[in-house]
């Protein structure tokens, strides 16, 4: 039976953030001391929650946007089922619809990196996510995936792979393999729709996760290697999560394929 632990984390916020703040330091110093002992983790924020369970075959799943970008948690979190992974999934973290980003210190949706804005609550709840990802990890990850959905016209049509340390190899590899994916996802989900995909570092493609790579969760020891799986709506209705979850678990087992 795996251990269980809940923290709690400015359940009620009388003052904005500095009111929470110790509290927080306090919860991140359990895990920091439980991280090994402890394979599961339940995290309650003042604006939001996280879950998660440790790996021990070096992949992680995760979903930073869990809530915002619907139904990618229950994606996440069956992926992890099928590949004998770890997760980490964060909900909620929208205060008055403005989403915290969870994987690096800024808040804003939709928006340039440059111009998503640094504040001290997106700090706080970034590094919560970086602590449990690295209390969640073998070490080093053999993959660390994260799950992402998207509203975006232009990418209605596709699944984006933005990747960290994957070789242009890996990266064909996966387009070569992934007609038969799609199959088997629309075997899951019949009206899964006939969606192209697009992988880095062979094609160009609208989400890059620039700003994760450059001062989040992939500009760390821990989500290197790392792809970034981009859903449109379509993929993420209710009755197609089984097709997303096969579809996601095979672009990462044709990545860790040996060579």
């Amino acid at each position: 039976m795996q251990a269980h632990r809940r923290s709690h984390v400015g359940a009620q916020p009388p003052r904005p953030f500095a009111s929470v703040r110790r509290r927080i330091l306090i919860a991140l110093a359990l895990l920091t001391w439980h991280g090994t002992a402890a394979s599961q983790a339940r995290v309650d924020h003042a604006l939001g929650e996280f879950e998660s369970a440790a790996t021990t075959n070096g992949l992680l799943i995760a979903a930073p946007h869990g809530s915002f970008d619907i139904n990618s948690d229950a994606i996440a979190k069956e992926v992890a089922r099928e590949l004998g992974a770890g997760y980490v999934l964060a909900r909620k973290f929208a205060p008055d619809k403005v989403r915290l980003n969870v994987n690096r210190p800024t808040e804003g949706a939709s928006l340039a990196c440059a111009q998503e804005q640094r504040s001290e609550r997106a700090g706080e709840v970034y590094t919560i996510y970086s602590r449990l990802v690295a209390a969640a990890s073998d070490k080093p990850l053999r993959l660390f995936v994260e799950i992402h959905g998207n509203s975006l016209a232009r990418s209605a049509q596709h699944v984006e792979v933005a990747t960290v340390g994957i070789s242009a190899a890996q990266a064909r590899r996966v387009k070569d393999g992934y007609p038969a994916m799609l199959s088997r996802a629309i075997e899951h989900s019949p009206a899964y729709p006939e969606l192209n995909l697009l992988i880095e570092p062979l094609d160009s493609m609208y989400f890059t996760a620039s700003c994760a790579k450059s001062i989040g969760i992939f500009a760390t020891k821990f989500g290197q290697p790392a792809i970034h799986i981009e859903f449109p709506r379509a993929a993420r209705e209710s009755r197609n999560l089984q097709g997303s979850a096969s579809l996601a678990a095979d672009i990462v087992r044709s990545i860790m394929q040996r060579e």
